[in-house]
């Protein structure tokens, strides 16, 4: 699916971007990237873009607090 039609790129080329970047993500780095450097034009896009950046950060985030959960658990003695 086609998320920008002025600078044209799809949610594949977001997707694969994401996938290239490890850690939290910024709408505006994301679009500069898929965008080739290009400005945002219209905006009809940010609405899509934040989306789909915004479950990539949420994905982050339970993993890290699940990683450290996980931890946690392992770290914590067993009662006498």
């Amino acid at each position: 699916m086609y998320v920008c039609l002025c600078n044209p790129f799809t949610d594949k080329d977001v997707a694969k971007h994401l996938d290239q970047n490890i850690g939290k993500a910024r709408v505006k780095d994301v679009y500069a990237a898929c965008s080739g450097g290009e400005n945002m034009n219209c905006g009809t896009c940010a609405c899509t873009l934040k989306d789909i950046v915004d479950t990539h950060n949420n994905t982050i985030t339970i993993c890290d607090i699940s990683d450290n959960m996980t931890k946690a658990a392992m770290t914590q003695k067993e009662p006498v």
